[in-house]
């Protein structure tokens, strides 16, 4: 599951492997778990193992707060490529 991914990686690598009590609703920007500079490399952990690309308007704070708020824009940036791939495909 992508969330256990997300919630690994930010432990392994934000919280020196330290994760109890780290959950999906985890505030990570405001208990300073991540900065600013920690949401391109996420963004990048996106793009790798849910194959989406992050477009740079999207990459604010708000789809950051949390692992949860990271799988909501999964999901919205999946559901919005979703249509554009069945009509390059002429399925639409």
């Amino acid at each position: 599951m992508l969330g256990n991914k997300l919630l690994a990686y930010i432990a392994e690598n934000y919280l020196g492997g330290e994760c109890q009590q780290f959950a999906l609703d985890t505030p990570l920007l405001e208990l300073n778990i991540i900065d600013s500079s920690a949401l391109f490399d996420l963004v990048d952990l996106l793009r790798r193992e849910a194959g989406v690309t992050v477009p740079l308007k999207a990459v604010v704070p708000t789809n950051f707060k949390s692992v949860q708020h990271m799988l909501d824009l999964v999901e919205r940036l999946q559901s919005e490529s979703r249509p554009a791939l069945a009509q390059a495909a002429g399925v639409a």
